[in-house]
């Protein structure tokens, strides 16, 4: 009977061992590649957003809207705190600094979930405007441009 200590054993040991952790790395990589990507789009989602435009009063509910005027993307605007009063600015043209809320942030990724595009009486689609929580506004100007 062969000792277990011979060198066909440990051989064969260091082997099966060397197998099983090369069968293992992909999957090891697999998981780390599936994680960084979550990680990222929860630290982009907390970059703060500069937009410049006019300051409007929301035209249902409480909020505020402000449409950039470089990228004529529309904002959905709510203080971040009571220290922010867009309420002083409304008809000025401003420039607004704000981080996205989560569910807007989810939206600007192509995560809509299904329906969530509303029909106007026309039958065009809308989409909906991203949600900033501002957390500082500078007045450019005390009207808008175009008179509004």
């Amino acid at each position: 009977m062969a000792k277990k200590s011979s060198p066909v054993w440990v051989y064969l040991t260091v082997l099966l061992a060397a197998v099983v952790g090369l069968a293992m790395t992909p999957l090891a990589n697999a998981q780390q590649t599936q994680t960084q990507p979550q990680q990222q789009g929860a630290q982009q989602n907390q970059q703060p957003i500069t937009a410049t435009g006019c300051l409007q009063k929301a035209s249902s509910g409480n909020g505020y809207q402000l449409t950039d005027s470089s990228t004529m993307k529309t904002y959905d605007l709510s203080a971040a705190s009571s220290d922010v009063d867009l309420s002083a600015h409304v008809g000025h043209t401003v420039t607004v600094t704000g981080t996205p809320s989560a569910a807007s942030a989810s939206n600007e990724q192509g995560a809509n979930p299904p329906g969530s595009a509303t029909s106007n009486p026309a039958g065009q689609s809308q989409t909906q405007n991203q949600q900033l929580s501002v957390t500082n506004v500078k007045m450019v100007s005390s009207s808008c441009q175009g008179g509004k």
